[in-house]
This record gives C-alpha cells, structure tokens and sequence, in this order.
C-alpha cells in the first residue's frame, strides 16, 4: 500500500518538519494499517529543545459511514495521532506517546436507593 505524502500543519512552519522519507519509513514499521484507507498524513512542530524536536503527527483514515452508501464518507484520526520526538544529529524518531484515554463504563445508580429496589409511585418498595 502506497502512503500519502506527509504535509505540515501550518505552511509556515513546513521548514521544521520530519524529513518525509524518514517519517514514511516510521509510519510504516509501527503505525497499523492493514485494511485501513489512509488519505492523509499530517505532521506538526510543535517545539525544540536543543537537538531534539517534538512533533504531533496525525495518519487520516476514510472510511464510509454505515448505512449511508458510498457516497457518504468521512476522515477521521481514531487511534492513530502520535506525540513524536525527532532527534536531528542521529536521524531517529522516538515515539513517546502516552497510553490511550479508555471512558470506563458507568451504571446508572440512584442514591440511596439498593439494586433491588422497585419503584412504585412516588416511594419504593
């Protein structure tokens, strides 16, 4: 699968990004991309620090949204937005990425009231 070419987030900024044959290469052996449709793939400076460069790169997937037909399709980044350190000197990219958030699952409650409890009117039983 041929990978779309990387480009910048802001033009202005398009001087201090990842070389695209370096960020290609990375994308490739770590990001997953198997039966995905990848459209775009942005890369952001964010700062430096010396000779180590911190960059958000983000890989954009199309994929058709359900029920609506072929013609009825959307982008959207999922699970693939990375937090990356480039280092100049030695060529090499650094994925520090932090742990995915995951919303827990919450029952509904009522407090003061226990599971069992039926509701009757206005009290409860």
């Amino acid at each position: 699968m041929s990978l779309p070419t990387p480009e910048p987030l802001n033009k202005k900024k398009s001087k201090n990004c990842i070389p695209a044959n370096e960020l290609l290469s990375w994308v490739e052996e770590n990001v997953d991309t198997d039966g995905a449709n990848i459209i775009k793939i942005r890369d952001h400076y964010l700062w430096s620090r010396g000779d180590v460069e911190r960059h958000r790169v983000d890989v954009f997937e199309r994929y058709e949204v359900e029920g609506e037909g072929e013609f009825c399709w959307t982008n959207k980044v999922g699970e693939r937005s990375y937090f990356l350190h480039y280092h100049k000197a030695e060529k090499t990219i650094t994925d520090r990425t932090t742990g995915r958030y995951v919303e827990k699952e919450k029952g509904f409650k009522l407090s003061g009231i226990s599971k069992g409890s039926e509701r009757i009117g206005k009290s409860f039983r």
